[in-house]
């Protein structure tokens, strides 16, 4: 359900577009001047914002500018009690969706919203698409690649609440976007509550409201996805009461989490709620870290070139080889960032093993192979044991190990 703010400094007005908004499947909410409307704005998502321009304080075309400026994506639809040509003028310039002389009917109020709201499900839509084919992380054709880009895919038309792990910065919230994206709820709402960025005392009210009933910024997700990112973050004492929200959530929101660290660990430690983890985790997705993956370094860097609009169409072979035996412990994103250094320095069409930052070419640091071969097999090992849900004997026999 879409919302939509209304900002008018009288009250009567409220009542008399709430009355004639909300029955047609609108939730609304009041703002009456500027100034208390920007206020809001920062602390709720708006689909939509019905403004009158003469108001005091802060007027109907100096909050235009300040939404616009914050979001200029934000659709907004003035109001006024006066024809008058220089204001709407300057409203349409300003960026408004629409102008609306008082007293208009209520035709053309309905027909203004219904447009307005088509906009703003298409925008989504839009950026949802565009966040999706912009995303580097499926770039390349190694088998790893293929079978995560599958299970995405399977893992975007389940109905019930996914939980994507992965290293730091595997840019699990570019993959939460790519669910969304192809999902059946693709032009619908996607909001995001990151528990790592919002500061402790803000969180509850971010998704509870003073009656423990879900806030209005979850419920803007309505038939949309709700991205609870670094859920692992989430303080012990909202734990509990976060996994009974997700449960009634049901079918209304579909609720997708993410989290850089081993969540059944930090179960068996009591950091981490064993009802909310069986609540989000019966449906994951793991995505594969950079080093378990690099032969599709040179695809994901033409991808990143070319979505950047530089020139290069290659990797010498000496970069690439350099890129290649790198461990990435900062992943896609450490990717990013030295293909954004090397395309500083680097000349022609291709990037070359000069143009590298000196922690790729400094060669000395890598594990000998007895090293790199150990990491490997403790890591498997531990994949190994966790899929046999901690039963050392049976992870012995898969391993040919004593247990």
């Amino acid at each position: 359900m879409q919302s939509i703010l209304i900002v008018d400094d009288l009250e009567s007005i409220h009542e008399m577009l709430d009355a004639v908004i909300q029955p047609i499947g609108y939730n609304t909410a009041f703002a009456t001047d500027g100034e208390i409307a920007l206020q809001k704005i920062r602390e709720e998502r708006y689909d939509i914002v019905l403004t009158d321009i003469n108001m005091k304080p802060m007027d109907g075309l100096s909050l235009l500018a300040a939404i616009k400026e914050a979001d200029p994506e934000a659709i907004v639809i003035m109001m006024s009690g006066y024809a008058n040509i220089d204001n709407a003028t300057q409203a349409l310039k300003l960026g408004a969706f629409d102008y609306l002389t008082k007293p208009f009917k209520v035709d053309q109020l309905m027909n203004s919203i219904a447009r307005a709201a088509a906009e703003r499900k298409k925008r989504r839509q839009s950026g949802n698409a565009a966040s999706a084919q912009n995303s580097l992380l499926l770039s390349g054709d190694s088998e790893t690649t293929k079978s995560f880009n599958e299970r995405l895919s399977r893992a975007a038309k389940l109905p019930t609440p996914l939980l994507i792990t992965g290293d730091t910065g595997t840019q699990k919230a570019s993959i939460a976007a790519l669910v969304h994206a192809r999902s059946d709820s693709a032009g619908e709402p996607f909001v995001t509550v990151d528990a790592k960025k919002a500061d402790s005392s803000e969180l509850p009210g971010l998704l509870f409201d003073s009656e423990g009933a879900p806030s209005e910024t979850v419920r803007s997700a309505q038939n949309g996805f709700l991205f609870l990112a670094n859920i692992d973050a989430i303080p012990r004492e909202l734990q509990a009461t976060l996994g009974t929200l997700i449960r009634d959530l049901k079918g209304d929101i579909r609720v997708v989490c993410s989290s850089s660290r081993d969540l059944e660990q930090l179960v068996e430690e009591g950091q981490f709620e064993d009802g909310l983890y069986f609540r989000i985790a019966n449906n994951a997705l793991h995505v594969p870290a950079l080093r378990d993956r690099t032969e599709d370094i040179p695809a994901i860097a033409l991808a990143y070139f070319a979505q950047n609009h530089l020139p290069f169409n290659a990797l010498g072979e000496g970069a690439a080889a350099l890129m290649q035996g790198y461990r990435w412990p900062g992943n896609y994103t450490e990717l990013q960032e030295v293909l954004a250094a090397a395309a500083e320095v680097g000349e022609g069409q291709t990037i070359r093993e000069a143009d590298l930052p000196e922690k790729l070419r400094d060669i000395s640091s890598w594990p000998s192979l007895e090293d790199y071969l150990a990491e490997q097999a403790e890591r498997y090992k531990q994949a190994v044991l966790k899929a046999c849900q901690g039963d050392q004997g049976k992870a012995a026999s898969i391993l040919g190990t004593a247990p």
